[in-house]
């Protein structure tokens, strides 16, 4: 998770449990802590990038980013999906660059 990044772009992290899972392990190894709420931040312009595992604590499940705008958690700017951590990390730096700045 690169929060250097998020805090360059004007992000404040507001809830994270992604941080403290340990990504050198498989994902089938820490199921059990991979649940639908895993981290948070908030960024100018009423954005919102949001990352859970659907469905959690499965281990058949997937990492789903979401870039919110305006609080409207039904039509997201911008989702997608992660398999694995190189997966999430591409995904994710591929959220940041679509935030409005």
């Amino acid at each position: 998770m690169d929060t250097k990044k998020i805090i360059e772009l004007g992000g404040t992290i507001t809830f994270d449990d992604l941080s403290h899972l340990d990504q050198l392990i498989d994902i089938s190894m820490i199921v059990d802590d991979l649940k639908e709420d895993l981290f948070q931040a908030v960024f100018p312009h009423e954005q919102i990038i949001d990352i859970g595992w659907y469905p959690e604590f499965c281990e058949n499940g997937t990492f789903r980013v979401s870039l919110i705008k305006a609080y409207d958690w039904e039509h997201p700017i911008f989702s997608d999906k992660a398999k694995n951590w190189k997966e999430l990390h591409q995904v994710i730096f591929n959220t940041l660059n679509k935030l409005e700045i």
